[in-house]
């Protein structure tokens, strides 16, 4: 059957080196490499991998719409299939998205639906997995990503489990595998923390009282992406709230609007460098005018906090960590005050969010053997009614701060 761009169903790609990669073929190649070897540790046979971020890192690609919330007509049943025997892997997909993969994947056995409708889709996809010999065995699902949709994840497990094949969630495998950065990948986060810098200085040169929200947003957005920013993938928390006693009132993740900024307010900025995908978070909080006296001591002890992660090194586990925080929060009298001191996990994302897996928290009480990992990268983030974020690798030295705007209130 033909269909559009000269592409027949079950067609692979034509030979060709794809011109807008992120990494090299070599980077991609061990990427592969280590996600098998992990499979075969793991007693999985083929992983139908759906999860924009892993597909990404996996083999490069990613598109601006996954059809997550399409007609029901059009499901997406898409996805990256990866043998445990094979050193070549699948990829299933629309033939719309042609040219993203021949310009932005490694992978050259791409496979075009030859319709839309969800039936004729997976009946092509377990054809051509049956004809290699690939179904049967444990199949490893990403239970947790939100693509593909519950009925359509209904769907391709039925398909797996007529054909005799066992269904298991891979999603810890799978965002555990991306943890740890690779020195090339430090370097693209390192330069979206550049580019989140680029967003905070244009704050300072820009704000006034009078202008919208929306306004500013638009200028900080503007200078990032003139400097090669790309989209976040969450919409960052950017709105002005009135002060009181000499603390802000709670906005939630609210986005920016219309609503005008005023002296005596702060703007609270939270924004993401995004380069080849990888995220870079920096918040900061700008008071319009000269900030009261107990909010400018608040957030010095806030940032404080900073210097006490700089001691955080690999095989640190949170337990360790935690202890380190709340000696200093109960040293300068914020461990009893509303707020938290905590990370996430930062990297590759695309929409609907930036945090990846691994999560701690200064108050919790489980979950307090994890490692932290040479290489690994998380936001930080003090906020006791003050607006610090940073992002930080951490080496063997400590805990690498990334961003060079000045860990206070900021007033303008």
């Amino acid at each position: 059957m033909t269909i559009n761009l000269g592409m027949t169903a079950g067609d692979t790609e034509p030979p060709g080196v794809p011109d807008e990669l992120a990494f090299s073929q070599e980077e991609y190649a061990g990427r592969l490499v280590r996600l098998r070897e992990e499979m075969a540790r793991q007693g999985i046979d083929l992983l139908y991998l759906t999860s924009p971020e892993t597909v990404c890192w996996l083999h490069g690609f990613y598109a601006s719409w996954y059809r997550a919330q399409g007609p029901m007509r059009y499901p997406n049943v898409y996805g990256t299939v990866v043998h445990v025997d094979h050193d070549e892997f699948l990829h299933f997909d629309s033939p719309n998205e042609h040219a993203v993969l021949s310009r932005k994947s490694t992978s050259r056995n791409n496979m075009y639906f030859p319709s839309r409708e969800a039936p004729d889709n997976i009946a092509f996809i377990m054809a051509e997995l049956k004809a290699r010999g690939w179904l049967g065995g444990t199949v490893g699902f990403e239970l947790w990503s939100y693509l593909p949709n519950r009925a359509v994840s209904t769907m391709l497990e039925g398909a797996f489990l007529a054909h005799g094949s066992r269904v298991v969630d891979v999603s810890a495998l799978t965002r555990a595998i991306r943890r740890v950065k690779s020195p090339a990948e430090v370097a693209c986060i390192e330069e979206a923390v550049r580019l989140a810098d680029i967003g905070h200085e244009k704050i300072v040169r820009t704000i006034r009282p009078g202008m919208t929200e929306l306004e500013l947003f638009g200028e900080v957005t503007s200078a990032m992406m003139a400097a090669g920013s790309e989209f976040p993938a969450l919409i960052p928390i950017f709105n002005a709230a009135p002060v009181e006693d000499g603390k802000s009132l709670a906005t939630g993740h609210n986005m920016a609007g219309r609503r005008k900024l005023r002296s005596g307010e702060i703007l609270k900025a939270d924004l993401c460098g995004v380069f080849n995908r990888y995220h870079g978070n920096v918040m900061r909080g700008y008071y319009l005018g000269d900030p009261p006296k107990e909010m400018i001591d608040r957030h010095h002890k806030a940032a404080g906090a900073f210097g006490a992660m700089r001691t955080v090194k690999p095989g640190m586990t949170v337990r360790d960590v935690n202890g380190i925080l709340r000696e200093y929060l109960e040293e300068v009298g914020l461990w009893d005050e509303p707020g938290w001191a905590l990370g996430y996990e930062l990297g590759i994302s695309l929409p609907p969010d930036w945090v990846g897996e691994f999560y701690f928290h200064a108050r919790d009480d489980k979950y307090l053997d994890r490692v932290f990992e040479e290489n690994m990268v998380t936001n930080f983030e003090s906020l006791f009614g003050t607006w610090l974020v940073d992002t930080c690798v951490y080496e063997p030295e400590g805990a690498r701060f990334l961003s060079r705007s000045p860990l206070d209130l900021i007033a303008v």
